[in-house]
Parts: structure tokens; sequence; C-alpha cells
């Protein structure tokens, strides 16, 4: 290894080293530090067509891997991303310049005007965030989990990452009834 490569090397490990340090102890319940992979996203434009100007929300977006996969998916979209440690908000707005990131609770944020909410969180996160989108978000929208399914509510899609995973996806918005029947 050339000396230079050393040295980014070690800058880039001294970094990482901060940002753990400085991650949120309620952040690790929240979800821990796992990036999403490349291509992840990849086969959700061939599957969901988002208006060019769409608001898209990485809920929790850490080092911004999810940014990174939204933008490369949707590349006229808005893409924005919220996350509560203020070193990995600040990490990504510096690497993704091409998005929005905020700093703050993803469950305090609103997330009515957005077309897609990204998350890649923990299984117990779930079945609240399926009810915060259904509450808050438009008919039509979407709430695309990485790897993990909302327990008891079936998927309106299930896609395969190129590592294997699933990507759930679920609609969004108020959950639509049937009118009632008539009577004659």
């Amino acid at each position: 290894m050339s000396i230079r490569t050393e040295k980014v090397a070690e800058e880039i490990k001294h970094q990482l080293a901060n940002i753990l340090t400085r991650y949120p102890a309620r952040a690790w319940r929240d979800a821990p530090l796992f990036p999403t992979p490349a291509g992840a996203l990849d086969a959700l434009p061939q599957r969901l067509a988002l208006a060019d100007g769409a608001r898209l929300l990485d809920a929790g977006c850490g080092l911004g891997h999810g940014l990174r996969a939204l933008h490369r998916a949707w590349p006229r979209a808005r893409v924005e991303g919220i996350e509560s440690s203020l070193p990995l908000a600040l990490w990504a707005r510096r690497h993704c310049r091409f998005a929005r990131v905020h700093r703050g609770d993803l469950w305090a944020r609103s997330w009515a005007d957005y077309a897609l909410v990204y998350l890649f969180q923990r299984p117990e996160s779930m079945a609240p965030a399926l009810a915060k989108a259904r509450a808050e978000m438009a008919p039509g929208s979407w709430l695309v989990s990485l790897a993990f399914a909302v327990p008891d509510v079936a998927a309106d899609a299930v896609l395969r990452c190129p590592d294997g995973r699933p990507l759930w996806l679920y609609r969004a918005g108020p959950a639509v009834s049937s009118p009632a029947p008539r009577r004659r």
C-alpha cells in the first residue's frame, strides 16, 4: 500500500471511529448503523412510477448510502434525508450534495409531502412506520423497507435486491375502503 493510500485509510478509520463514538445511544436502539448496499434500490423505478421532482425521504439516512441509492434510482427526484445523529447528518450533507439532509427525529417529522419514504430500520420499527405512513402520507405514495416486513401486513410487492435481501413495498396514505353495497 502506498503512503498516500495508508493516510487516506487512517483518516477514514479516524472519521468513522469519531462518528461511532458520537452516535447517540438512543439512535442505536432505533437502528444500528447499517448502510444500504449498492444496487439495493435499482429495481424500484421499474415497479414504482414517480413523477419528476417527486420528494423522496430516507428516514434515518445515516452516512447517506440510502440517499445515493434513491438518487441513482430517480435522478430527477428531490431526495431528502433525516438523521438524529449530528455527526452522521453532517457527514451525509457533505457527501450527498444532491440531497437535503435534516437533523431530527424521523418519528416527529411529517411524512405528508413525500411520494416515497425509504427505511432500513429494525423489525420492531416497521409497524409504527406503516401506521405513520398511512396516517400522514397521500394516497398513492409508498413506504419502502429494506430487509424487514411489517408484521401481519401483506406487502403490495416484494422485490429482491442483488444480494438477495427483500425490499418490501407498502402503499402509504389512508387505507382505501370499499364503498358499502347499496340495498335495493
